[in-house]
């Protein structure tokens, strides 16, 4: 069988072929001069251009953030050094020993030896000074003085507050009689016994050690002031034995140097009833007779 020839495809018109998309974004010049780029690589360029100004841009912020930061931090450091050398060693807090005020002086304690105490400390920074040191100093220095509670008084001064000791008794010695507190602390030596003060006394050949010495003044001292008026002597055995001879004559047997509070409490008790003595030695079971 023969096969029937294919009818030729109508031609039509020529095209033109598209041109080249990157070759239609050249164009040369007509004097010959250089290729102008293409509009893809110029948009680019330029958002790479922008991309670095802004980064650019970015870290000159940054730097200059730390700049700033760090100027700030030098500045609050200057200052704070400034101020710590103002409050520390500048006259701004310097004590002044006229602005030292005093409480709790007596007659044989003013304020003017309490001044005259601290006067070393005069010019230094009320931050520098130890206040508790400064109490101890006081009590060091003036013997009268028991404790003194030291506080500060801005911007140049102190406060201070005085325990004196209270004299109880006296002692008799080849000196004369030295007064004592409490706690046995000779406070003066003076020519004859103060008529409000007990005697300690001694029998011929004793000799009174620190310890028996203490022994009494404590059972005086632990007394109020009122009984305390009522003691005219006061004796200590070698075995530490307290006794008490009280202005009208009666006889307060103490005992040992121990539970000295308790003791007077009930001795200030008993003396409510009239008698010749008076034992407390046990206090939870005390006599008169």
């Amino acid at each position: 069988m023969m096969r029937k020839p294919t009818p030729p495809r109508p031609r039509g018109p020529e095209t033109e072929p598209e041109p080249d998309s990157a070759a239609a974004e050249l164009s040369v010049h007509d004097d010959g001069g250089p290729a102008l780029p293409v509009r893809g690589e110029h948009r680019d360029r330029v958002v790479s251009t922008g991309l670095t100004d802004r980064l650019d841009e970015r870290r000159r912020a940054r730097r200059r953030l730390r700049r700033g930061r760090l100027v700030r931090a030098v500045a609050l450091v200057a200052a704070l050094v400034l101020l710590g050398w103002g409050a520390l060693f500048s006259p701004l807090l310097a004590l002044r020993t006229t602005d030292i005020t005093v409480t709790g002086a007596d007659d044989t304690v003013d304020a003017a030896a309490v001044q005259q105490a601290l006067a070393d400390h005069a010019g230094q920074s009320l931050l520098r000074l130890n206040v508790g040191a400064l109490g101890d100093e006081v009590a060091d220095s003036l013997v009268r003085v028991k404790s003194a509670a030291v506080t500060r008084s801005w911007p140049h001064g102190l406060a201070v507050r005085l325990t004196l000791r209270v004299p109880v008794a006296a002692r008799p010695t080849d000196a004369g009689y030295q007064v004592l507190d409490g706690e046995a602390v000779v406070l003066e030596t003076v020519e004859q016994a103060p008529d409000d003060l007990a005697v300690i006394q001694t029998q011929p050949g004793q000799e009174l050690s620190e310890v028996q010495v203490s022994a009494v003044t404590e059972a005086i001292g632990s007394l109020d002031a009122d009984v305390r008026a009522q003691v005219a002597k006061g004796a200590v055995s070698d075995t530490g034995q307290v006794t008490l001879t009280l202005t009208g004559g009666a006889t307060v047997v103490w005992g040992q140097s121990t539970d000295n509070e308790l003791k007077a409490r009930v001795l200030a008790v008993l003396l409510d009833q009239e008698a010749q003595t008076y034992d407390v030695s046990s206090p939870h079971s005390p006599t008169t007779s």
